[in-house]
């Protein structure tokens, strides 16, 4: 009976310790790839090494001001300050015709960079390319920035570089 219970636990203790390494070591594989920061273009844009290439990448599902709109400079400093000369991970969603990879960039803190530009207010959600669930938790971050008053909210009214782009084609 004692050597019966022995060999129970000693199995059930086995198939823990299998189950939790199976476990860990899915959660890595399901991490997105590490890519090393080279260059910061914009606030919404960088460039990465990822294996043996050098990648732009635009961050997904928000928009940060541009070049020639107020605040584009401290969105720059402020995305250069998260992740200039850092590892980060990149979460595909699409490529843009520019070639460009756009992605959710995650830090290796476990931040998104696309999360800490609208939380600091130096950002939009991109209405026209936000559509997934997380795009709602975004709209909040957003909604409090502005309530805040803080970053490209300071301003009374910030124009969206989407509407600021189509204005200036006129």
């Amino acid at each position: 009976m004692k050597r019966s219970f022995f060999i129970t636990s000693v199995f059930l203790f086995c198939l823990a310790w299998n189950c939790l390494f199976i476990l860990q070591c899915s959660e890595l594989a399901a991490q997105p790839p590490l890519a090393k920061v080279q260059k910061i273009i914009d606030g919404d844009t960088i460039q990465v090494r990822y294996k043996t290439k050098s990648i732009r990448v635009r961050l997904w599902g928000i928009d940060t001001p541009e070049y020639h709109q107020a605040f584009s400079k401290v969105a720059k400093r402020f995305t250069a300050g998260l992740v200039r000369n850092t590892s980060v991970h990149l979460d595909l969603k699409d490529w843009d015709k520019y070639g460009r990879m756009v992605a959710i960039v995650t830090m290796t803190d476990g931040r998104s960079l696309n999360e800490e530009l609208l939380k600091n207010g130096l950002a939009w959600v991109h209405v026209y390319y936000c559509k997934e669930a997380i795009c709602n938790k975004w709209y909040g971050y957003e909604k409090r920035a502005r309530e805040k008053r803080i970053g490209l909210w300071r301003d009374l009214s910030p124009v969206p570089t989407w509407v600021w782009k189509h204005k200036k084609k006129k």
